[in-house]
């Protein structure tokens, strides 16, 4: 499996979190770990289509190219650091 990989799967690990979690706050700090995640899938995929197109190599399309819907989405409209729908 590629180190790509692996980062998309643990970003779908946390929006899986994320999608369970009750407290607003924690939803947030799981989705902005899970678009890092998809941060370093994508530089680690960048990376290795440079080298390949350097080497003549056809460069690989991302597995996942969608990125985590706006915060707001899944807090239901509060993030942090405004006031909370309760």
């Amino acid at each position: 499996m590629s180190l790509a990989f692996e980062y998309r799967r643990w970003a779908a690990v946390c929006l899986d979190l994320a999608k369970r979690a009750t407290v607003a706050a924690d939803k947030t700090r799981l989705l902005l770990l899970a678009e890092a995640w998809l941060d370093f899938a994508d530089r680690v995929t960048r990376k290795d289509g440079d080298e390949k197109r350097r080497n003549g190599d056809a460069a690989e399309r991302p597995l996942v190219t969608s990125r985590v819907a706006p915060v707001t989405r899944y807090v239901g409209g509060a993030t942090e650091g405004s006031p909370r729908k309760r």
